[in-house]
This record gives structure tokens, C-alpha cells and sequence, in this order.
């Protein structure tokens, strides 16, 4: 792909340009691609075969090349879903919040599509006509047009595996070859996982010491350094209220989502039907921020367990009922709490084309599916938001004994880490990894597995369960692990699924990152000796954007 030539303007607004050529894109495939063999399906080089072998391959390849740089400089954000089944309203949607708000229907056809957005662009100079004057409108006024801005410097593809310790200050990115590229330095240890953003700024969660919360991975800080490796952000995300721990989530839009313990005292615990109890009660939060400044950021979004909890012990309280009636709540006598640390929520995902988080609970041994879509206000409560459920768990899996609809037997997770989604266009798209650690000390089920999971959805996207039943599936559609293969331990560890649609998998206790096909063959291994690693995440920089988990 690297080779392929186009063109681009010394100075231009990247995002116009690529958006324009989108819509070149679009009637390509309608016109071109779809008599020779089908839309493009999520498969980049499947769409380069086409585009190298067609009549007027130069064209093509033009196109092509546009494509590439579109996709990932507007269209990654819908990363979840492929371009040829983007509906007109999600195009729209995500250009929107990239380049400002885009007028609806404005040929007045009742349909919002591409002949809308067209208008829009008609503002911006030549993005429409017969510029070769063949009486055709097709690639060659594209390639006409684009001939003016000058040559695209060609990039080579970089691989980088990104590795923050928690015991140490620093975040370095290696090669497939283990040589260090990068090395940022941290005020202080890490919390959990450093990502990348697609410009090659590094978001950081890290521990602040002064924190009213004490416990494990505990985080309080959020560090952020440009390309450049300069710290431009020091954010503390710790009160008396509330405090990040494990892990964050950059977004799309420049936000932050962040785990964090929600403060309550015993009393407050007690009242809401907890019966057992020692200690502070610190049910998990999920907040999303916005750096305002250096220091400072605005909390913009929040949803808080503390909201959705339901008990079957005391009938006075308005928070009862029965338990396997509400799988939607959290039952607030699950578990043990330690220190006032409870669901211990370690990782954090977010899905912005269903607008979705996903969650995992090492304590309860689940992973949760939220929507994101809600206001704060919506978040509090059971109703509103893209599903209508407000803030209530729309989908969990891994031990449904917690809702009551399972047995000891059903247990599938053993102190869960490291859910994610799978991006669009990779082997499993739309589907959830997470890391079971399988901490069962003196079992024979002593070791960890990485498991893919299916979540059930009908035709309108809403996830399914029976009125009795447990949620599907009833067992990971991909794992890799078995007795006496890999053993993590209790403490963090993970898996992310690369653009190679390899997995990529850290050990955390025992230092060790390597990667694995889908037949389970591992490609690549690597032992980091001395260092606590959460988890390595992969990176790919093409056309000088960092993609990765």
C-alpha cells in the first residue's frame, strides 16, 4: 500500500480534501466495483486488486490512495463497522464532528446522503464536474484535480509494540524486532495501560501519591505528552469524591474515559442493603473528561454502579427486588470488599460507532457492556439513551450465577482483565477479547485463556437474553490457552487483536509478550525481565497516523 502514488496539496485542510474524495469513493464502488465483483468488504488489499487490475489502473490506484488516508483520518473513528455498510446518517454523523455540523437533506430528495454532503463540499472549491472534459464524472477529474497539489511523499509502514510499566516510570515503544524506538518518562509508576493517539501523542494513566483512595493499580493521574515526547497535560483525577485507577480510554473526540472508585462510607453501603460489610464501599465509576488546560478538565460524562445496584434482603428498601428478574443491575451483596475496593474494574473500551463501553470486573468475574449514548442525568437512571435503557448493564457475561441464572459450573471467568472490542475489518469485528486469568489455585483449572466472545444482538442492535435464561453465548467463539500453556496469575494481564488480525498477549507476572495467530501459533515472543507490564499494546503508523487498540 505504501507504494502506491497519489497526490496531495503542499498546504491544504487534510479533512476537506479526503472527506470530497469520499464521495468519489462511494460512486466508485456503485458504478465500478460492484459489476466486477462486489463492494469492498474490510479487506484493504481486496480493494487494491481491484484498483490495480481495473481499466485505467492509474486512476485507481489515485483513488485508492485517498482512500487509505480518509479512512483513517475520519472514518476510523467508526472503526467498528466496514465503509461499505456505513450508513448515509453514521457518514454523516462522524464528518460532522470532524469538520463542523453538515445540513441535512439539502437536495430536498428526503433522503440524507452523499447528494446532501455533495452540496456541502460544492462550498469548498472544485469537488464536482467534468474536469477532463470527457463527459464523464469519474476518476480522471479526480486525478486532475488532485495532479495540482503536488506528490505524496511515500511513508513506509511502522510497527511499534507499546509497553508501560507499573513499576517504573516509563512507557517504550519497541520494534517487532525488540529494539527501542521511544522511550517517554512519567513523573511517576503507571496505573496501566499508555495509548497512542493517531497524531503520536501518548496518553498515560500514572499513580498520584498524595490519592485518598489506596489500592491495587491505583492510578490518580493522567499524563499527556506530544509527538514530540513533551509533557502538555498533568491531570489529576483524584478528590475526596472520586479517583481513577487501572485503566483509561482516550476517544475520538479528544476526550478521556477513566475508571474510578465512587466514595461511599459503610453506613451508606449498609443502607443500600449491603449486609456485609467492614469497611468504605467504593463501587466503580466510569467518568469521561476533557482537558481544559495543563491542570485542569472538565468531567463531561458520568456513569456511576452506585446508580444500578439491586438487593432481595430488605423489602423497605427502594432498591429491591428479584435479583434474576433484574439482570440489567448488580446485585449489591455480590462478593467481598476489600479495603473498600469492590468491583475492581481493571479495563476499560469504547465502541464509537454503537457509542458503547465495555467494561471488566475482576472481583465479580464479568465483563459489561454501557451505553455512552445517555446523558449524565440518563446515565442515573433505567431509561433513555440509544437503547433506552438509561444507564443499566445492557449486556455482561462470564459468571451468571451473579444474576441468578447460573450454577458454580457456568463460571467462565476467573479474575477477568483486559476486555476490549475488536475493531472493524479485523478477524471478529464487533466481538469482545478479554483475558481470563484463571486464578484457581490447587484446581486442575489453574491456567489462563484469552477468550473471543459473540454478544447476542437482534436485527436493531439490541442485545438479546431469554426470560429465564443466562446470556449467550454459552462458550467463546475463539480461545487460546490451555493447562500447562500460559498461566498470568492473578494481577492484570491481556490480549489486544491487531490490524494483522494476530493477537497480541502479555503475562504480566511472569514478563512476557507474544503473539499468536488464529490457528494459535505463536509468531513472536518476547520476555521483558524485571519489568511489570500490564499489557503491550500493537500500533501500526501508516500515512503518518498511529492506529491501534
Amino acid at each position: 500500500m505504501e507504494q502506491l502514488i497519489a497526490a496531495r496539496a503542499s498546504s491544504y485542510s487534510h479533512d476537506t480534501r479526503w472527506l470530497w474524495a469520499e464521495l468519489f469513493r462511494i460512486r466508485f464502488e456503485r458504478l465500478c466495483l460492484s459489476p466486477s465483483g462486489g463492494i469492498f468488504e474490510g479487506n484493504m488489499n481486496f480493494y487494491v486488486c481491484h484498483a490495480c487490475h481495473a481499466t485505467a489502473a492509474t486512476r485507481f490506484v489515485v483513488h485508492a490512495r485517498l482512500r487509505v488516508r480518509f479512512m483513517h483520518r475520519i472514518l476510523r473513528p467508526l472503526h467498528r463497522t466496514t465503509l461499505a455498510t456505513i450508513s448515509a446518517t453514521a457518514f454523516l454523523a462522524c464528518a460532522s464532528r470532524v469538520l463542523g455540523d453538515c445540513p441535512a437533506d439539502l437536495t430536498a430528495d428526503q433522503i440524507v446522503d452523499g447528494a446532501d454532503l455533495s452540496s456541502v463540499l460544492s462550498g469548498w472549491g472544485s469537488s464536482s464536474g467534468d474536469i477532463s472534459g470527457d463527459g464523464v464524472t469519474d476518476a480522471t477529474d479526480l486525478a486532475a484535480l488532485l495532479s495540482a497539489w503536488g506528490a505524496c511523499p511515500v511513508e513506509p509502514v511502522i510497527d511499534w509494540i507499546l509497553l508501560t510499566t507499573t513499576n517504573g516510570t516509563s512507557t517504550t515503544a519497541i520494534d517487532s524486532s525488540g529494539v527501542t524506538q521511544k522511550t517517554w518518562t512519567g513523573a511517576t509508576g503507571g496505573a496501566s495501560v499508555g495509548y497512542l493517539r493517531g497524531d503520536g501523542s501518548l496518553v498515560r494513566p500514572s499513580r498520584h501519591a498524595a490519592g485518598a483512595y489506596v489500592g491495587a493499580a491505583v492510578g490518580g493521574r493522567i499524563q499527556i505528552f506530544n509527538a514530540e515526547g513533551t509533557l502538555t497535560n498533568d491531570l489529576i483525577v483524584s478528590t475526596s469524591a472520586f479517583q481513577q485507577h487501572h485503566d483509561i480510554r482516550p476517544m475520538p473526540n479528544g476526550n478521556i474515559l477513566c475508571i474510578c472508585w465512587e466514595g461511599h462510607t459503610q453506613a451508606a453501603a449498609m443502607a443500600a442493603g449491603r449486609t456485609t460489610i467492614t469497611s468504605a464501599f467504593w463501587p466503580d465509576s466510569v467518568l469521561e473528561i476533557r482537558p481544559t488546560g495543563t491542570t485542569t478538565y472538565d468531567i463531561v460524562w458520568r456513569w456511576n454502579m452506585w446508580d444500578h445496584l439491586i438487593q432481595d434482603v430488605n423489602p423497605a428498601l427502594a432498591n429491591y427486588g428479584v435479583v434474576s428478574a433484574h439482570p440489567e443491575l448488580v446485585d449489591i451483596n455480590l462478593g467481598l470488599v476489600t479495603a473498600g475496593d469492590w468491583t475492581h474494574m481493571n479495563a476499560i473500551d469504547y465502541d464509537p460507532v454503537r457509542d458503547e463501553i465495555v467494561i471488566s470486573s475482576r472481583s465479580l468475574n464479568e465483563i459489561y457492556v454501557i451505553d455512552h449514548s445517555t446523558t449524565t442525568a440518563q446515565a442515573a437512571s433505567h431509561s433513555g439513551g440509544a437503547r433506552g435503557k438509561g444507564g443499566d448493564i445492557l449486556y455482561r457475561w462470564g459468571n451468571p450465577q451473579n444474576y441468578d441464572r447460573g450454577v458454580a459450573a457456568d463460571k467462565v471467568f476467573f479474575t477477568v482483565h483486559s476486555a476490549t472490542w475488536i475493531d472493524s475489518g479485523l478477524r471478529g469485528a464487533g466481538n469482545i477479547l478479554a483475558f481470563n486469568n484463571g486464578d484457581r489455585t490447587g484446581t486442575s483449572n489453574d491456567y489462563s485463556t484469552v477468550l473471543e466472545i459473540v454478544p447476542p444482538r437482534d436485527a436493531s442492535g439490541n442485545y438479546t437474553i431469554g426470560k429465564s435464561a443466562a446470556f449467550a453465548p454459552s462458550s467463546a467463539l475463539w480461545s487460546y490457552g490451555a493447562p500447562g500453556q500460559i498461566y498470568g496469575g492473578a494481577t492484570q494481564c491481556g490480549a489486544f487483536r491487531t490490524l494483522d488480525n494476530t493477537t497480541i498477549i502479555t503475562l504480566t507476572n511472569s514478563a512476557r509478550t507474544f503473539e499468536v495467530n488464529a490457528a494459535g501459533i505463536v509468531l513472536w515472543d518476547r520476555l521483558n525481565p524485571g519489568s511489570t507490564i500490564p499489557r503491550a499494546a500493537p500500533y501500526r503508523r501508516i500515512d503518518g497516523v498511529w492506529i491501534g487498540p
